[in-house]
């Protein structure tokens, strides 16, 4: 019977197999599909019709996972919160934080993104801040920013997403919108002139692949950016949907 005693550790193998992936393999929800979620479509520079930094980004893991891209709209507070929709991971412009690190699993960073404010006209210092009227995306990192240490003395305008906070300082009823350092220099760039990144925040902040808590794929995804940042591919999609120089904009400190 010592055949049946073989038998039953070689299944059992199996079993523990399947339960835990190898190092650097990827396993999708649904077979031959990865599920990216996002927040918000359009958005200079990351996502667009068709492209952007991110889009390209999720084409480019799916090509090395083999599998087809799906990209899936889930609203920023309910990514941040855990809930990817069903996703496999998300690219929403996720920054990283100890309280979301309670619901969500992070790979390595594959972008700085340090808070910049849009403005029309400059904002010199932080005495100047404090007395600006803004508008940001709540439940972001950058509402903390504002709220915890720019601290103005008009609250500021939250809204669901970027377009609805940029349709604020387009009628101006706000003087400036808080965003990541990278899309404020798209819009920036876009704008003919009428906008200007303004300030920024001296801060670490960068932004990184969100995936659901205690996911197997974790290990995958990061030796992925890993690779994808070596070969030159992140550098590539960041000159080319991106760009913009941030080395004159204003800096009003760090938040800590």
């Amino acid at each position: 019977m010592r055949w049946v005693g073989a038998l039953l550790v070689s299944v059992l193998l199996a079993g523990c197999g399947a339960a835990a992936p190898a190092a650097g393999d990827f396993r999708p929800a649904t077979k031959g599909e990865l599920r990216v979620a996002t927040a918000t479509v359009p958005l200079p520079g990351f996502w667009e019709e068709p492209g952007g930094f991110e889009y390209e980004l999720a084409r480019a893991l799916a090509d090395r996972f083999d599998l087809r891209l799906r990209v899936v709209r889930v609203p920023f507070e309910r990514i941040v919160s855990g809930d990817l929709g069903g996703a496999d991971l998300a690219l929403s412009q996720v920054t990283a934080t100890p309280d979301r690190e309670r619901a969500l699993d992070f790979s390595q960073p594959y972008l700085a993104a340090t808070p910049a404010g849009l403005a029309h006209s400059a904002i010199p210092d932080l005495a100047a801040a404090r007395d600006t009227r803004w508008a940001v995306k709540r439940g972001t990192t950058l509402a903390a920013v504002l709220a915890g240490f720019v601290r103005p003395g008009t609250p500021p305008a939250l809204t669901a997403d970027e377009p609805a906070a940029l349709t604020l300082l387009a009628a101006g009823a706000v003087d400036a919108v808080l965003l990541d350092m990278p899309v404020a220099l798209v819009i920036a760039n876009r704008s003919s002139g009428s906008l200007r990144v303004a300030v920024r925040v001296d801060t670490d902040d960068s932004l990184a692949v969100a995936l659901p808590d205690g996911s197997a794929n974790r290990e995958a995804v990061d030796s992925a950016i890993r690779a994808l940042t070596d070969d030159g591919t992140i550098d590539r999609l960041t000159k080319r949907w991106l760009g913009g120089d941030a080395r004159d904009v204003p800096v009003i400190g760090r938040n800590r």
